[in-house]
C-alpha cells in the first residue's frame, strides 16, 4: 500500500479478508438503535445471582438471574429511567433511577435522582430517603450512597437539609434498605460535598468547598471532632478524594504528574502525602473501582482498549486469564463477589458480540450471561481500526475509524463518509461497539470518530491544548481528518457528512458554517449554537461565582470569555454561510443543553432561507436515555442520510 499521510496503528475486532462487494448481514435499524438489551449489571457478594436493568420492547425490567438453577426474579420498573444497579447485601438491590422533573418555587427543570431498595425475598420497593424529614426540597443526587452502616441492611446516604428559603446543609443520614424513611446520623455543612465511612460505620473525613471564595478543606473526624488537614483553594472546581485506603489509614486521590499523566496517592489523615499507590504509566487513570465502603480495588486506565492495575491479586489474576482466553475482546471489568471467586465482565468480542460474562477464577470457566445485541450477528460487525494522523500544526491526532463487514483500508474505491464527533468535549473515542457508528458502517458508510485535542484520555497536555480552542483548533483537527482520509482516498471528498451530540453537535455545526465547502449534510443533536445563552444560562442556574461557570469559561475561551469572543466562535452567528441542509434534534427535557439552543440555531438558519429540520424528541433528556427517542434519533439521521448522502 502506497505512503499514506496517517498512520494505522492497529486493527481491531473484525477484519474481513475479502473485498468491501462480500455479502453480509444487514440487521434491522432497531436492532443498533434499540437500547442495550442489558444496560447495567451486577454481581451479588455471594457470587450466586447477577441483577441487571433489562431493556425489553414494553419498558424497562429489573431481572436478577440465577447463577445456581433458580428461576429468575423480575420487577417492572414503570416510566423511570434506570441508571444503574448494585447489590449491598444479597437480599437487596439498589436501582438507581432518575426523571426529569421540576419543583414549585424553583426556576426550569432538573434531573431527579433515587435510589429505590428492592427486596429479593418479597419484592417489595421502597425509595430510600422518601418522608425523610427537612430535605431540601429542590435537589439532585438524592440517590448517591457511601457506605455500609454497622447494622445489618443499613447504609449512609447524603442529602441535602433546609426549607426552601434556606442555604441547605449537606447531612449524612442512616438508612435502613426494608424502609424510606432516613435517620440523620450527622450534620454536614451548607459547603460539604461528601462524606468518608469506614467499617463498622465509623465516620471517617468529609470534604468541603466554598463555591464563592473557592476555598476547598479535607477535614478528619478524630475524638468527636472535625480536623482539617487540607486546605487549597481550587478556581476550577475541588479536586476530590475517591476513595479510602483499604487500612483506612487515609483517602486516596489521583494527581497528575509533571509528565502530564496521572498517579494514585494516599492523603493521610495525619495530613501526610505518601505515594504513588501504583507505579504511574504514560496513561490516565479513567476510572477506579473500590468496594461498597469506597475502599480502594484498583483503577482503570484510558486507551483505545481498557487496562487495569488492580490492588486485588485475585482480581488481577482473573482479568489475566481472560484477557489470555479471549486476545481479541475489549474486556470491562464490572463486579465481583466477596470471595473473589465469581467475577463479571462486559465483553465485546467479534466472535461473541457484545456481551456480559462470568467467570469463575477457581475452576476458568467463562459463562454467558447475556447478549447486549442478540439480533445482530458478528458477520454484520463493522471492523473498528485505530489511526493516527498529522494535525496542520503537526499535532499527532488518534481517531477511530469503522468500515462496512469486511472492508480493508485501501482496498476497493473511496467510501461515502460520517464524520462523528464526540461529546464532552472531554470524552474520547474507543473500541468496542458504538451503536451509531456500527448502523452506518453497515449500511456503507465509512465512520470517523476524531479524538481531538481537548480529548481525554491522552494526557494532560493534549486535554490543555483544547482549552479556547472552540470552533478553533479543536475544529481543525476534525477537518484534518477529513482531509487525511480523502487524501489516503479512503472516502470520497464530495460524499461527506458530519454528525454529532452535545459539543459534537456544536462540531457539526461549526463545521457548517466555519467550514461550508467540506460537508454534504450537517446532523447535530443537542448541540450548542449559543455560546453566549450558554454560559447565561449556567450563571443564572449556578451563580456568577459557581466553578462551574469559570470551567466553561476555560474551556471555551481560556478564560476570555467576553460576548464579542464568545459570539466569534458561536455557529449560530454565522448561518449566512451554511451550504448544506441540516437536521437538528433534542430533547425537550434536556437539562444540559437547554432545547432553546436548537430553536435559537433553527430560526438563525430560517432568516438566511436555509435549509433546516429541527425534531423535538418528547420527553427526551441530554443522553438519548428513552427506548423510543432513541430509535427516532436513528430513524431520522437514516432518512436525513438517505436524502443527502445516498449510498449507490
Amino acid at each position: 500500500m502506497k505512503y499514506l499521510s496517517f498512520i494505522l496503528i492497529a486493527f481491531s475486532l473484525l477484519v474481513g479478508s475479502g473485498s468491501a462487494q462480500v455479502e453480509y448481514p444487514n440487521p434491522s435499524l432497531e436492532s443498533y438503535g434499540a437500547l442495550p438489551q442489558i444496560s447495567s449489571a451486577e454481581i451479588s457478594p455471594d457470587g450466586t445471582k447477577v441483577a441487571t436493568i433489562y431493556n425489553l420492547d414494553g419498558g424497562q425490567r429489573m431481572v436478577v438471574f440465577s447463577l445456581i438453577g433458580d428461576a429468575p426474579i423480575q420487577v417492572g420498573l414503570n416510566n423511570m429511567k434506570a441508571r444503574g444497579v448494585s447489590f449491598y447485601d444479597n437480599e437487596h438491590v439498589i436501582l438507581r433511577a432518575s426523571d426529569t422533573t421540576r419543583t414549585r418555587g424553583f426556576r426550569g427543570e432538573y434531573e431527579f435522582d433515587a435510589a429505590i431498595s428492592i427486596s429479593l425475598e418479597d419484592n417489595k420497593t421502597r425509595q430510600l430517603l422518601l418522608g425523610t424529614q427537612d430535605l431540601f426540597p429542590a435537589q439532585s443526587g438524592l440517590g448517591r450512597i457511601v457506605g455500609r452502616a454497622e447494622d445489618p441492611g443499613t447504609i449512609y446516604m447524603p442529602a441535602f437539609v433546609g426549607s426552601a428559603s434556606s442555604d441547605p446543609s449537606y447531612d449524612l443520614f442512616k438508612v435502613k434498605m426494608d424502609r424510606s424513611r432516613g435517620r440523620r446520623f450527622k450534620r454536614g455543612t451548607k459547603d460539604t460535598i461528601d462524606w468518608f465511612t469506614g467499617e463498622g460505620g465509623k465516620i471517617l473525613a468529609r470534604e468541603r468547598f466554598d463555591n464563592r471564595t473557592n476555598v476547598y478543606k479535607l477535614q478528619a473526624y478524630k475524638d468527636n471532632n472535625w480536623e482539617t488537614i487540607k486546605e487549597e483553594i481550587y478556581e476550577l472546581g475541588p479536586s476530590t478524594m475517591l476513595g479510602v485506603m483499604p487500612d483506612e489509614s487515609g483517602l486516596i486521590y489521583v494527581e497528575t504528574q509533571e509528565d502530564g499523566f496521572d498517579a494514585l496517592m494516599k492523603f493521610g489523615f495525619d495530613g501526610e502525602v505518601e505515594g504513588p499507590l501504583i507505579e504511574p504509566r504514560d496513561q490516565e487513570i479513567e476510572s477506579y473501582f473500590t468496594d461498597n465502603n469506597r475502599k480502594i480495588i484498583g483503577v482503570r486506565y484510558s486507551g483505545v482498549t481498557p487496562d487495569y492495575e488492580l490492588l486485588d491479586p485475585a482480581l488481577q489474576d482473573s482479568y489475566n486469564q481472560i484477557s489470555e482466553a479471549l486476545p481479541n475482546a475489549v474486556i470491562y471489568l464490572d463486579s465481583w463477589s466477596d470471595n473473589r471467586e465469581m467475577i463479571l465482565y462486559q465483553v465485546y468480542d467479534p466472535a461473541l458480540g457484545d456481551v456480559w460474562l462470568t467467570h469463575n477464577s477457581s475452576t476458568g470457566a467463562l459463562s454467558l450471561v447475556a447478549s447486549l445485541r442478540p439480533d445482530i450477528p458478528s458477520e454484520a460487525l463493522g471492523g473498528v481500526f485505530e489511526i493516527t494522523y498529522k494535525a496542520r500544526d503537526g499535532f499527532d491526532i488518534q481517531a477511530i475509524v469503522t468500515g462496512p463487514p469486511y472492508w480493508n483500508p485501501g482496498e476497493g474505491a473511496p467510501l461515502p463518509a460520517l464524520i462523528l464527533p464526540h461529546g464532552g468535549p472531554a470524552s474520547y473515542d474507543r473500541f468496542g461497539f458504538d451503536w451509531m457508528a456500527q448502523y452506518f458502517a453497515n449500511r456503507g458508510y465509512l465512520v470517523l470518530q476524531p479524538n481531538f485535542r481537548g480529548s481525554t484520555g491522552f494526557g494532560r497536555a493534549f486535554q490543555d491544548a483544547g482549552r479556547g480552542e472552540w470552533g478553533g483548533k479543536m475544529q481543525d483537527d476534525i477537518t484534518d481528518g477529513v482531509n487525511a482520509l480523502v487524501n489516503a482516498e479512503f472516502i470520497d471528498a464530495d460524499q461527506v457528512c458530519i454528525a454529532g451530540a452535545s459539543y459534537g453537535g456544536y462540531a457539526a455545526l461549526a463545521g457548517a458554517v466555519f467550514t461550508p465547502d467540506l460537508y454534504k449534510c450537517v446532523i447535530a443533536i443537542a448541540p450548542v449554537s449559543d455560546l453566549n445563552r450558554m454560559l447565561a444560562d449556567e450563571k443564572r442556574d449556578a451563580g456568577r461565582d459557581h466553578w462551574v461557570v469559570s470551567y466553561w469559561e476555560d474551556v471555551m475561551a481560556e478564560g476570555d470569555a467576553r460576548r464579542a469572543k464568545l459570539r466569534e466562535i458561536s455557529p449560530v452567528n454565522y448561518a449566512d454561510q451554511v451550504q448544506a441542509p441540516i437536521l437538528l434534534m433534542h430533547g425537550d427535557d434536556d437539562t444540559v443543553v437547554p432545547y432553546v439552543q436548537s430553536t435559537r440555531m433553527r430560526d438563525a438558519l430560517r432568516r438566511e432561507d436555509k435549509s433546516v429540520e429541527l425534531v423535538r424528541l418528547k420527553g427526551e433528556d441530554h443522553w438519548l436515555s428513552v427506548a423510543e427517542t432513541r430509535l427516532q434519533t436513528l430513524r431520522e439521521m437514516d432518512r436525513f442520510l438517505a436524502e443527502h448522502l445516498p449510498i449507490e
